[in-house]
């Protein structure tokens, strides 16, 4: 499995999609602690990738897809006001299996960044 949590520490998370990043930035540390490949990525002020966005959004299943798109949040807002969390089965994989924050409909809400990397920690 492979993680990357993209942020940016010049930009607050905004209220639609809540992230206390400094949180996630030590969840994402305790997974690779326990030997699972993550990173976080601080943007600082950069615009991500289009690729990055991209597989996120077209990436998962529609069922696990993040709330980014043509309904929700833009590439402008990837990792910024919306800190990103994308999830990899595989290290050389091109498409995450899961991206957050996403509604998830089991559970009936919002799934972000930091619930969704506490459960990771709790698997690994």
């Amino acid at each position: 499995m492979k993680v990357e949590f993209y942020y940016d520490s010049t930009v607050a998370s905004g209220s639609a999609y809540p992230c206390d990043n400094a949180k996630a930035v030590e969840l994402v540390s305790q997974l690779a602690a326990k030997g699972v490949n993550a990173k976080a990525v601080d943007l600082k002020g950069q615009q991500v990738a289009f690729m990055t966005y991209n597989s996120a959004l077209t990436g998962p299943k529609a069922a696990v897809r993040a709330v980014f798109g043509a309904k929700g949040a833009l590439q402008e807002d990837f990792g910024k006001n919306v800190p990103a969390l994308l999830v990899f089965e595989k290290d050389a994989d091109r498409y995450p299996a899961e991206a957050f924050p996403r509604s998830d409909k089991e559970l009936q809400k919002l799934l972000g960044c930091e619930e969704a990397l506490q459960m990771l920690l709790a698997k690994a």
